[in-house]
């Protein structure tokens, strides 16, 4: 049996950086712009492997966890690197479907000098279907699903046919414009985790003035554990059992290199903690901390932290606290 499965996507993320990128505007609507026809030189490039379902899966193998994750992938040079580095981490591949004659999901990634980034994604025809996955050999105690490319289908079979198992889902954009199937999973749903802006489109709020008037709102989803991640804000946990928000701050002064992968190494940092039975104050520490360390690397995965690791991240520059709302 595993403890963890992850679903989701799998993809080789190639970065590229150079000084000769423009950056234009202010705030939230800056451009990244080359200049058309030019040949610019790139000084920095990283060949890596990403996708939710394979960054989450490194977290709970990294974590000590039995972990496997099902993921589709084609018969190419990407998907050659996919399964070369999860086996550098000792991940099970036997749920992982193969495909000849496709190409594996390919982001170009523009890394520019100010450290945004624009994103150049190829989806192709690796979407994970619902006959893509061994479903008898789905053994575990928990499934993490991630970005499916819009497949809910591949959630409702997870909830119908394996109910004593618990999931947590971490919704894509596809996902959450199907409003009515997800919010009619919830229920079935142990751990539901979305950012705040994702939180508000879900709910149909346009404005907030302040972030209790969120919490107050998504504290009636059905779910034992609802997750609102808020960039540099930190997080916010409700536990339902209990009836309390938790709020998480960030590790000040961390260096915030490139931010690939934050949400996904957030998100199977706290399911790993909740796994291993930790209380809800670390299973925060664990993602913050997990999530603060990916994205002082480049790429999604290499700064995914070993249990080793974990003890570099003093919980006392770490602020948790229950909060009144």
């Amino acid at each position: 049996m595993f403890d963890v499965i992850s679903f989701g996507s799998a993809t080789l993320d190639v970065f590229l950086r150079s000084p000769e990128m423009q950056v234009e505007g202010e705030g939230d609507e800056k451009d990244i712009c080359v200049r058309y026809g030019a040949k610019l030189e790139v000084n920095e490039i990283y060949f890596e492997i990403g996708g939710g379902g394979t960054n989450s899966a490194v977290t709970f193998a990294r974590q000590g966890l039995k972990a496997a994750c099902v993921v589709q992938i084609g018969d190419d040079f990407a998907g050659e690197k996919v399964i070369s580095d999860l086996k550098k981490d000792n991940i099970d591949l036997s749920l992982i479907n193969i495909e000849k004659g496709i190409y594996t999901d390919y982001s170009n990634i523009l890394w520019a000098p100010d450290g945004g980034r624009t994103i150049l994604v190829y989806r192709g025809p690796t979407h994970l279907e619902v006959k893509n996955v061994v479903w008898d050999k789905l053994d575990t105690q928990w499934f993490y699903v991630s970005s499916l490319e819009g497949n809910l289908e591949i959630v409702q079979r997870l909830v119908s046919s394996f109910p004593q198992v618990k999931i947590a889902l971490n919704p894509g954009g596809r996902e959450l414009k199907q409003k009515e199937v997800l919010l009619s999973l919830l229920p079935k749903i142990t751990q539901f985790n979305v950012n705040k802006e994702e939180m508000m489109e879900l709910l149909g709020i346009k404005e907030i003035k302040e972030i209790g008037e969120l919490l107050r709102e998504a504290r009636r989803l059905p779910c034992e554990y609802v997750v609102i991640t808020d960039d540099r804000r930190g997080a916010y946990l409700w536990d339902k059992k209990n009836l309390v928000w938790y709020h998480s701050g960030i590790f000040e002064g961390s260096p915030r290199f490139e931010t690939t992968g934050a949400g996904d190494s957030f998100g199977s940092g706290l399911v790993t903690g909740l796994i291993k039975g930790d209380t809800l104050p670390d299973s925060l520490y664990l993602a913050s901390a997990n999530a603060s360390s990916v994205v002082s690397k480049v790429g999604a995965k290499k700064g995914i932290l070993t249990v080793e690791d974990l003890k570099n991240w003093p919980k006392e520059k770490l602020k948790i606290e229950k909060m009144t709302v």
